[in-house]
Formats: C-alpha cells, sequence, structure tokens
C-alpha cells in the first residue's frame, strides 16, 4: 500500500484554499492507496455536487498532477487567484473554460487566462481510514 497525503477539504459548490507544499503535505494525516497509484494527494469531498459520479460527501478524491487521457468530461481540481474548486471539465479552451457538477449548480464559466487545472481525480476510495501522524514506510 501507498501512503497518500490528505491535503484538506474539497467543494464542488464553492472554492476553497489549499497548500500544496510537499514539506506541509508530508505533515498531514494520511490515507492507504493501491501501490501503484500515481495520486500525489488526496482531498476529502465535502458536498455531493459530483454525487452523479458516484463522489458522495466524504470520500476521498486522489489526484494526480497529470493525465495521459483527456480532461473533458472528467473531474479536475482548477486553481483561480490562489483558491481552488474541485468541478467536471466540460470545455476547456484558449478562451474560456466551462466546469459543472452533477447537481442544481450552474456552469461555472472562467476566463482560461485565469485558471490553472492544477490536478485530476484518478480515484475515489469511499470512507477512507485517516491515519495521523508521521508514520512512514
Amino acid at each position: 500500500m501507498k501512503k497518500v497525503f490528505l491535503a484538506g477539504d474539497a467543494y464542488s459548490s464553492r472554492f476553497f484554499d489549499l497548500s500544496l507544499d510537499d514539506e506541509e503535505l508530508s505533515l498531514m494525516p494520511w490515507i492507504a492507496a493501491a501501490s501503484y497509484h500515481v495520486a500525489r494527494f488526496a482531498l476529502l469531498m465535502q458536498d455531493d455536487g459530483l454525487a452523479g459520479l458516484g463522489i458522495s460527501s466524504g470520500d476521498a478524491l486522489l489526484i494526480s498532477d497529470f493525465s495521459m487521457e483527456p480532461i473533458t468530461g472528467r473531474p479536475v481540481l482548477v486553481r483561480q487567484e490562489g483558491q481552488y474548486i474541485v468541478r467536471i471539465a466540460k470545455d476547456v479552451n484558449p478562451v474560456e473554460c466551462v466546469f459543472t457538477c452533477t447537481n442544481d449548480l450552474p456552469p461555472l464559466i472562467l476566463p482560461s487566462e485565469n485558471i490553472r487545472i492544477t490536478g485530476v481525480v484518478s480515484g475515489i476510495i469511499s470512507e477512507p481510514a485517516i491515519h495521523r501522524g508521521i508514520d512512514r514506510q
């Protein structure tokens, strides 16, 4: 098993703060993932905006830095002006990007020049066991 550090809470309904400094991540609680998983960190989902994809509040989202597959239609971690949100990449182009949820929230339309897709949800762990401390293996 691989330890994946839990960087914080995630929301699809609002922007949130997140520190992705590797040194700070190493001090965070962690969850166990399959040893072959490429996740850099995990986020604990705190709303049901992605329930239509089988992602519920309380699930751990495994976040990878990149994807070899197209991101359209996949949940991604988006950064805008230092804050983050998890949404489904509906349309990503050089002018503007559209991000959606699977509930009644309106689409989020952002100018491409003001955002960065910083990660892709590459796995989900339902009801993860969260381990505390710096127990490293």
